[in-house]
């Protein structure tokens, strides 16, 4: 029986979103600003831009044009989509690993999630089809319900890795044993420091630093 639990946040954490997204949007005459500015939005307004961006794009982005950017965001996603590669080893190993059941929960913003992140795990040459789960979360579904369902006695160990308050906020409440946060994804180290007191010592400021303190704590 597998003894530790693994849950990865993917966009943010594993891939660079941003990028991702502001090429695209770039493709339709859209502009959702710099990095920094884009980490300090919330939910819908990161897609849309915020300050001198946001009434420019609220004027072009109608319904139909949305799902159009969304085909295009997908497409983008599965072609050129790659994951950090400071973490193609580490997934790779805890994949591997008889004792760890690992894998990944996303509200990932394009069609298809579950594909999509597959597809961005196979460009990164990750045993994607060993995973243990990739689950996306939908609109309207909350992730702090999924993590409680997965949280098994069996488990010694509960790993949650991801780079939004909100997150630390669900894996805390599901009382996971350790919970390592990214401050690189969609946000900064200041921010989850000062909105709910996450403690310094979990957050990591790169991939690198991140990947090598998963590899430590599962022994890989």
């Amino acid at each position: 029986m597998k003894e530790t639990l693994v849950v990865f946040d993917f966009d943010g954490l594993l891939i660079d979103s941003y990028s991702l997204l502001k090429n695209t949007f770039k493709q339709f005459g859209l502009n959702i600003g710099d990095q920094e500015c884009f980490k300090n939005r919330r939910k819908f307004l990161k897609y849309i831009g915020g300050g001198k961006e946001f009434i420019g794009n609220l004027v072009n982005i109608t319904l139909p044009k949305n799902q159009i950017i969304r085909e295009a965001l997908t497409s983008y996603y599965q072609k050129d989509g790659v994951i950090f590669p400071e973490f193609v080893t580490t997934l790779n190993s805890m994949i591997d690993d008889p004792m760890v059941h690992v894998g990944i929960i996303s509200r990932n913003f394009t069609f298809h999630p579950g594909k999509t992140i597959r597809q961005v795990l196979a460009n990164s040459e990750v045993n994607h089809n060993a995973l243990d789960f990739v689950i996306p979360v939908s609109v309207g579904v909350k992730k702090i319900n999924i993590l409680e369902g997965m949280k098994a006695k069996h488990y010694k160990r509960c790993i949650f890795t991801a780079d939004e308050v909100g997150d630390y906020n669900a894996a805390s409440i599901s009382s996971y044993d350790t919970i390592l946060m990214a401050s690189y994804g969609f946000d900064t180290r200041d921010r989850l420091i000062k909105k709910v007191k996450i403690p310094a010592d979990i957050i990591y400021d790169s991939p690198a630093e991140l990947a090598k303190a998963l590899c430590v704590l599962s022994n890989h």
